[in-house]
């Protein structure tokens, strides 16, 4: 997974091999970040922010040429660096800048300022995930000739967030509401292609973004 940490805390990378971290659930976010990058993006140049344990990367690297980004030295990205400055690169350097479960490592007043360092170094795309709090409900099923039907829904706003020592702040805990972020998003000046949280990981919500 790509998580990205503040310089003051910097996540241990022996969290990101953990059983704990490695869930089924955390490999169906890998899925569904690899899935949307191979529906939007034919081929090119991408920027990955956030490195992780470097699964993501090395499954993109068999198709893309990409650049990782990371805060943490001991990871290993290609650069150094904090979402919010990115001015290393030129502008609209990349096909596509992505950006999975980071954001949220940095305090919300930074949030916009990161989303626009994403569109100035993309020429078109970006995709990001977010944590997704809420109580979860929901069930999938798959008809005869009419393919897999899902319903669900999430309740949210009913916790405060605290800061963890890693997440700043996450949708769905109380002020942070999802229309306050997709507010963000625009005034960031990107459209919302597809927005999306999946039942087999309810924690993470996706958005693919355009300029």
């Amino acid at each position: 997974m790509t998580d990205l940490a503040v310089n003051t805390n910097i996540i241990n990378p022996e969290i990101y091999f953990g059983k704990s971290y490695l869930s089924k659930q955390r490999f169906v976010s890998y899925f569904l970040q690899i899935s949307l990058v191979k529906k939007y993006v034919s081929a090119g140049d991408i920027l990955e922010i956030g490195l992780g344990n470097g699964i993501t990367a090395d499954l993109l690297r068999k198709k893309y040429n990409l650049t990782t980004v990371d805060i943490n030295p001991d990871l290993s990205p290609d650069v150094v660096a904090s979402v919010d400055d990115l001015q290393v690169f030129g502008d609209e350097r990349f096909d596509a800048a992505i950006c999975f479960e980071v954001l949220e490592h940095l305090p919300f007043n930074k949030f916009k300022k990161s989303l626009s360092e994403l569109k100035r170094v993309s020429k078109n795309l970006v995709i990001i995930s977010l944590p997704y709090w809420g109580y979860t409900a929901g069930f999938k099923i798959k008809l005869p000739f009419l393919g897999e039907h899902c319903l669900k829904f999430k309740i949210t706003a009913l916790k405060k967030h605290n800061f963890n020592g890693q997440h700043f702040w996450e949708i769905g805990k109380r002020n942070y509401p999802l229309r306050r972020v997709k507010k963000e998003i625009n005034q960031a000046g990107l459209k919302i292609v597809s927005s999306f949280w999946d039942l087999e990981n309810p924690y993470h919500y996706f958005f693919v973004l355009r300029k």
